[in-house]
């Protein structure tokens, strides 16, 4: 920071008189006139100007060696900048070398490259021919399968045919087997039912004899047992009337006597009376005793009764099984009729199918022959072409007719694929109509072939025309 002292110097000039002369004009420092200052702040003012000056001096001589260093650095920046343009100029050099260097490559790549299409179509070509080949080899091969699994399921169809004749021949034995046994069950079963019948009606007669007689007897028993004790009880209250009459007659003689002999005329009344209503109730319990015998004979005798019942509904239902029998054999006759015919049309279908799958085969192995032909002879016209050397133009629009062209080839691959799907959906609803599943057929048709690389498409070789046979 740089301090500066201000002097402020004034000069008054006083106003010219008419007759005054001219006077020094009078000098102004800090305010105060200088003609009015004493010698010491004359000197203190002169030492304060000095050591501005000195002051002034040190910071002009820092100012000069920063310009200094400022020039040496600027100098250094100006040959660094000279040396960087220097090397950017030899930077650039190289580059445009380089990049001669690379187009030169580039064309030699080019030309490699063109010479390994030329060498990768030539490739192609014997590759696709090969595939032809072995194509054909593989419908040959496939054909002699078909025919050996057609005499396989002729056999095999000739075996079931056997198998279902000794199958009825062993279910007619069967059923004669069956028919004698059935018989002779239900001989066996009525004469049981017979024997068991008598059987039951014999003994619940003399069940019944033996109860009605049994009973009876118990209950003269009982009569007579309830008449000898009314009897007793008579003889007894007459004596006891008597013994009574004369009682009261003596009464008068001895009171003390007749009190007790009354008192054991009354015990023994008494236990006349306690033995009598134990008798009745021994008669009581016998006659029930007697009582569950015959509920017993009852229940045997309805026991009887429930399995006759059941004689008889097992008796109806054997005859409704055996009616049952019969419409089950009516109805196994129409079910093997019904086979029959279905075998037939069966067979006349796999006929057609077979038909219908040779005229595919047919048509499809010829558009791949033209196209294979169209083929090879747009890769020969591709390789004159490419010998010619066009021009850029020449060029596209050959691309644009070789474009065109493939199009066209994949409108044809298309419309058969369409064909083929078309073929399909009719034979399946054919099928469908006649009542065949189309699972048990025995094969599943394939609706695309897998080619290396690519989607799977349908018509691209014959391959595509065979079937899975299910082993």
């Amino acid at each position: 920071m740089f301090n500066f002292y201000l002097f402020k110097i004034v000069l008054f000039q006083p106003p010219k008189g008419k007759g005054g002369g001219k006077k020094a004009p009078a000098i102004v420092i800090d305010g105060v006139d200088t003609s009015e200052m004493t010698r010491e702040k004359l000197e203190q003012f002169t030492l304060r100007v000095k050591e501005e000056l000195d002051k002034e001096r040190e910071e002009r001589n820092y100012f000069q060696l920063e310009r200094d260093k400022i020039r040496t650095f600027w100098e250094i920046t100006r040959q660094q900048l000279e040396e960087a343009k220097a090397e950017l100029r030899n930077r650039e050099r190289a580059t445009e070398e380089a990049k001669e260097e690379n187009e030169a490559l580039l064309e030699t790549e080019k030309q490699k490259i063109k010479h390994l299409k030329y060498e990768q179509q030539a490739a192609a070509a014997a590759l696709r021919a090969e595939n032809l080949v072995a194509l054909k080899a593989a419908k040959e091969e496939h054909a002699e399968q078909e025919l050996e699994l057609l005499n396989d399921k002729r056999m095999l169809r000739q075996e079931i045919r056997e198998k279902a004749l000794a199958a009825q021949d062993e279910l007619r034995r069967a059923k004669l087997v069956h028919a004698e046994e059935l018989s002779k069950a239900r001989d066996d079963f009525q004469e049981k039912a017979r024997q068991i019948e008598d059987k039951a009606e014999k003994k619940l007669h003399e069940t019944k004899v033996e109860l009605t007689v049994k009973h009876r007897m118990e209950i003269a028993e009982v009569e007579e047992r309830k008449n000898k004790q009314l009897s007793d009880l008579i003889a007894h209250h007459d004596r006891a009337f008597i013994d009574l009459k004369s009682y009261y007659n003596d009464i008068t003689l001895n009171n003390l006597g007749l009190i007790s002999s009354i008192k054991q005329q009354m015990e023994e009344m008494q236990k006349v009376k306690e033995r009598a209503e134990k008798v009745a109730k021994d008669a009581v319990a016998e006659a029930k005793n007697l009582r569950e015998p015959l509920e017993a004979a009852i229940i045997d005798n309805k026991e009887l009764k429930r399995q006759m019942s059941n004689y008889d509904r097992d008796k109806a239902a054997l005859a409704a099984k055996t009616k049952q029998l019969a419409s089950l054999e009516k109805q196994f006759e129409v079910l093997k009729w019904e086979y029959e015919v279905l075998q037939v049309r069966f067979d006349r279908i796999e006929k057609e199918r077979n038909e219908l799958k040779s005229r595919f085969s047919r048509a499809v192995l010829e558009v791949q022959q033209k196209v294979s032909l169209k083929t090879s002879l747009l890769e020969a016209k591709l390789k004159s072409l490419e010998a010619r050397d066009l021009g850029p133009k020449e060029i596209h629009n050959l691309l644009k007719l070789k474009d065109t062209q493939i199009e066209d080839l994949h409108y044809e691959a298309a419309r058969l694929r369409k064909a083929h799907d078309d073929l399909l959906a009719t034979y399946e609803a054919k099928l469908t109509k006649l009542g065949i599943p189309p699972e048990e057929l025995g094969f599943k048709p394939l609706r695309a072939v897998t080619v290396a690389g690519l989607s799977p498409v349908l018509g691209m070789g014959p391959a595509g025309l065979v079937t899975n046979d299910k082993v």
